[in-house]
C-alpha cells in the first residue's frame, strides 16, 4: 500500500512539473496547475468514455480532489525547496524523511475521502483509473502514454522501432 502511494505521489509531482510545447513558434511554455489539471480530467473523462453529464460532475470533483491533495501536501502553500541531498546531515535526513510520511499520510487520508465521493459517480474500474497510476516503461507517461511497448530504451529498438538514447529515430 505504502508503495503504491509513493508512486502516486512521484507521479503527482511529475504531473505538476510537466511543460506544454507551444505548436506557433516551438518555445516551451509552462502550463499551469489548474491547466495540468483540466487536461487530466479531460484525458480520464475520454479514458472511462463519460456521458457529458457524468462528465462535468467528475471534473468539478477531480479539482477539487487534486485540490485537496495538494493542500495536504503542503497545508501552508510555501513555495517548496528542494534540499542539497549530497550535504544532508542525519538528523536534516531524518526530518525530511518523517516529513515525506506525514505527507502520504495526508494525501492517502484525502485518497479515501474521495474515493467514496468518485465511486458515487464511477463504477470501481473506472475509479481505479483516478486512483492507480498504471505502470509503464521507461519514458511512458504516468497513463501508459508515451512510446510505444517494446521499442526504444537505452540501447534502441529491440524489434526495429523507434530508439532510445543511442538507437535509431
Amino acid at each position: 500500500m505504502k508503495t503504491r502511494v509513493f508512486f502516486a505521489v512521484i507521479a503527482m509531482m511529475c504531473v505538476l512539473s510537466a511543460s506544454a510545447q507551444d505548436g506557433n513558434n516551438g518555445r516551451r511554455q509552462r502550463l499551469n496547475r489548474a491547466e495540468i489539471i483540466q487536461r487530466q480530467s479531460e484525458r480520464l473523462v475520454k479514458e472511462m468514455g463519460l456521458s457529458d453529464d457524468k462528465a462535468e460532475t467528475f471534473k468539478a470533483l477531480y479539482l477539487d480532489y487534486q485540490t485537496a491533495r495538494q493542500n495536504a501536501a503542503n497545508p501552508k502553500g510555501e513555495e517548496e525547496t528542494q534540499p542539497d541531498m549530497k550535504n544532508l546531515t542525519d538528523a536534516q535526513a531524518t526530518e525530511l524523511i518523517q516529513k515525506h510520511f506525514q505527507t502520504q499520510e495526508a494525501q492517502l487520508k484525502v485518497d479515501k475521502e474521495y474515493y467514496t465521493k468518485f465511486i458515487g459517480i464511477l463504477t470501481p474500474v473506472q475509479a481505479s483509473k483516478v486512483f492507480i497510476p498504471q505502470r509503464g516503461g521507461f519514458g511512458q507517461g504516468q497513463r501508459g502514454q508515451g512510446r510505444q511497448r517494446g521499442n526504444g530504451g537505452f540501447g534502441g529498438g529491440r524489434q526495429g522501432g523507434n530508439g532510445g538514447f543511442g538507437g535509431e529515430f
